[in-house]
């Protein structure tokens, strides 16, 4: 064993270490493990090896994307476990703040009356509304199922809605036509 190191250090080169054959091997099987994109486990990572070489050329974006991170992430993680890693408030800070909420409820005692007006706010009353003798013939025949006498309007409100823009301004002409005429008069007026 000694010969040997005196014969390397003799002619100055390294005997062969066992590491380096290991290593082979373990590439050799790292080329037979398959991983999606890259082909081989061997093929990911010396790409892996080629992009961290430019790592701290992206070094100061670092904390801007934790940060970003973060503020999208913290909001959905779950109290509890906030709680157990000891960074979100405690059940016990929250219950106080509870209690001041409720001591500062007022109790409003309310007369009959304002009560009676409570009860009655949601009923609605019920008003009849006399039909004429034309409704009450088509909600007749409506109950019936009989549709027919409806088919003119829908006739009518199906040409209106085939031709965009035409009589759904006849209100709106209608109504400037009037502020026209109400301009004039009030010129008039003050002549």
């Amino acid at each position: 064993a000694n010969n040997s190191i005196a014969a390397t250090t003799n002619t100055g080169t390294t005997p062969p270490l066992h590491h380096s054959t290991m290593s082979a091997a373990f590439l050799n099987t790292l080329k037979k493990v398959p991983v999606p994109v890259f082909g081989s486990a061997a093929t990911a990572i010396k790409f892996a090896t080629r992009k961290a070489t430019s790592l701290p050329r992206y070094a100061p974006w670092g904390a801007p994307l934790v940060a970003g991170g973060l503020w999208f992430v913290w909001p959905a993680v779950d109290e509890e476990w906030k709680q157990s890693m000891g960074i979100g408030s405690s059940p016990a800070a929250a219950a106080p703040a509870a209690e001041k909420e409720e001591e500062a409820a007022l109790v409003v005692e309310l007369s009959e009356e304002a009560k009676e007006k409570v009860e009655k706010a949601y009923v609605l009353e019920t008003v009849t509304v006399e039909l004429s003798e034309e409704e009450k013939a088509v909600m007749k025949s409506v109950a019936n199922g009989d549709f027919s006498v409806l088919e003119k309007d829908w006739d009518t409100f199906a040409e209106k809605a085939i031709i965009p823009g035409d009589g759904d301004d006849d209100d709106d002409d209608d109504d400037d036509d009037d502020d026209d005429e109400d301009d004039d008069e009030e010129e008039e007026d003050e002549e």
